[in-house]
């Protein structure tokens, strides 16, 4: 064991003072106080957080051929007899062969992992909304995130540490809303699982996710099949269209304020897309010379998974020359006129204030339906002018280039059809013709 310095008295400790360089610059001086070999005092000079300066006990040893100091406390908070008998005990240690100094750093490290997962599941969801606040591409889905975990989840276990949650926790948030809100439900347990899974990565929590829900948390609800069957769009006849056609441009002209809204939904018509995909439109996508329009992947549009190109028709080519924003051809296709994005929820609300029972994504439908009326169309063609990729017919029709020129054709034919009326040859559909 190293010597060891004379053993000062507690009026001594008290006494000891910093240290002042060549200069008269203060600095930080360590003494030796004795009664064990190693243990000082290091003094510390006034600072404006502490103006009668800092005081704290080090332990200096070698351990394996290595010399190392810790901490043992602040002075007078530890006394000097307590600051003695804590470096004998950790001189012991050493002696047994134990590391004290890697003892300290592992416990250290044990309880900042246990207070990082001292965090609510409350206040660990916002953070997952900061995050995903960055990725959507409108307030409106913040707000539903928001919203849900608010709603459903927080009053269930918002309270709880992430580390904490179990899987009856899920259940208890999802019971109330499973069969009347199926689909929020859906939602919402969702967004909880990527939470938890998220927790996870970042070592928040070390119990497996409570959410999962295949062979699992599905064993405790009926089937969402059962309880809400999924309800299709509702559309309006194919024959009825150029009425439509011609009222929306009636209503435009009465409600001069509704006019990018209206011109929107017929270019949503005439290129058979979908509400969202025609809303966000921008004019960097628009090729006029060749009539084609690139809708590219990710972003809000989520169901189009691969840059997809749709024919753009005479008419949808009229109504886009016809836009305030076609004098610079930037930004987006379509505004409202302060040149603010146009609202998620407006397109749906347009066919009942024009007093059809109908909704936006339905004249997908009105479509499909008049696509399979002509009897001179395939099946594959139809649907990749819906932009469905999903079965092997139109999987090996991508393959071949998308089928741009067949889908052209019958994007003109519906074009013709839905603002003028005009069916090709007059010939009958399936519907009607005599089955003599």
């Amino acid at each position: 064991m190293p010597r060891v310095a004379k053993p000062l008295s507690d009026v001594h400790v008290r006494k000891l003072s910093f240290a002042v360089t060549a200069a008269g610059k203060p600095k930080a001086a360590l003494h030796p106080v004795g009664g064990v070999a190693g243990l000082r005092l290091q003094v510390s000079p006034p600072s404006a957080s502490n103006p009668k300066g800092a005081r704290s006990w080090i332990y200096k040893i070698t351990i394996g051929g290595k010399r190392k100091e810790m901490g043992l406390g602040s002075y007078p908070g530890v006394s000097l007899k307590d600051a003695r008998e804590l470096a004998r005990l950790k001189y012991e240690s050493i002696k047994s062969g134990l590391d004290p100094v890697a003892e300290q750093r592992a416990k250290k490290a044990a309880l900042v992992a246990e207070q990082a997962q001292h965090i609510t599941f409350a206040e660990y969801s916002k953070r997952f909304i900061n995050k995903q606040a960055k990725e959507y591409k409108t307030p409106e889905q913040v707000r539903r995130l928001t919203h849900q975990l608010t709603e459903y989840v927080n009053p269930h276990m918002g309270h709880l540490f992430i580390k904490d949650i179990k899987r009856e926790h899920i259940v208890q948030f999802l019971t109330p809303i499973w069969e009347g809100k199926n689909h929020t439900a859906q939602r919402t347990l969702r967004y909880v699982r990527r939470i938890l899974q998220q927790s996870i990565a970042e070592g928040k929590r070390t119990a497996a996710n409570p959410a999962e829900w295949r062979g699992d948390i599905e064993l405790s609800f009926p089937k969402a099949s059962k309880v809400a069957p999924v309800e299709h769009h509702s559309y309006i006849e194919w024959t009825i269209l150029p009425t439509f056609f011609k009222e929306l441009a009636t209503w435009k002209s009465a409600h001069t304020a509704s006019e990018p809204i209206t011109k929107c939904f017929a270019f949503m018509i005439l290129t058979v897309a979908r509400p969202s995909t025609a809303r966000l439109a921008d004019w960097n996508e628009i090729d006029l010379n060749n009539a084609i329009w690139t809708i590219p992947a990710g972003g809000d549009r989520r169901k189009v998974t691969s840059d997809w190109q749709i024919p753009l028709t005479k008419e949808a080519i009229k109504l886009l020359k016809s836009l305030p924003s076609f004098t610079t051809q930037t930004g987006r296709l379509f505004s409202r006129l302060d040149g603010s994005e146009i609202p998620a929820n407006t397109l749906p609300k347009l066919p009942r204030k024009l007093g059809y029972d109908c909704a936006a994504h339905g004249f997908r439908s009105t479509f499909r339906t008049w696509g399979q009326e002509q009897a001179r169309f395939t099946e594959e063609v139809l649907e990749l002018c819906m932009t469905h990729k999903n079965n092997d017919a139109t999987r090996a029709a991508y393959a071949r280039s998308q089928l741009l020129d067949e889908r052209r054709k019958v994007l003109n034919e519906y074009s013709a059809w839905a603002v003028q009326g005009k069916q090709k040859n007059n010939v009958m559909p399936i519907s009607r013709r005599n089955k003599s």
